[in-house]
């Protein structure tokens, strides 16, 4: 029989969510332990709680968007605190970086990758002349 330790991460999972193993541990486990029955019966209500509402559709009460809007602008103050203004600036630096790298890897993946070309080590240039490493020219 295995532990509530190992048991509990699985009890808020539905069934197809589960491998046939961890279905069937789940179920001997639940079967000999009431803790863990009472919370697996608990999941089981609120997830049959969230089916059903899922389903309903409720208009809001009259002004309801305008109350928020209000309480919005009550809130909204300036930030002033130098510790938020780093902290926003570095998070926004961070997400440009993201996306940066993402639109970089993505260039090169639709590239057509030329691995059959190779390049040559030195670029010669005909009549332009080779310049000559500096200890050559001091003899």
């Amino acid at each position: 029989m295995t532990s509530c330790h190992s048991i509990r991460p699985l009890l808020p999972a539905r069934a197809e969510e589960l491998t046939l193993f961890e279905a069937r541990s789940r179920a001997e486990h639940v079967a000999g332990c009431a803790r863990c029955a009472t919370e697996s019966a608990a999941y089981s209500r609120l997830g049959h709680a969230l089916a059903v509402m899922a389903h309903l559709e409720v208009d809001p009460v009259d002004g309801t968007l305008e109350r928020v809007l209000v309480a919005i602008g009550r809130r909204r103050t300036a930030v002033t605190d130098p510790r938020v203004l780093a902290a926003a600036g570095s998070a926004g630096a961070l997400v440009a970086t993201v996306v940066v790298a993402r639109a970089v890897r993505n260039r090169r993946q639709t590239r057509p990758a030329a691995r059959h070309m190779t390049l040559p080590r030195r670029l010669r240039l005909p009549n332009l002349p080779v310049p000559a490493p500096a200890l050559a020219r001091a003899k």
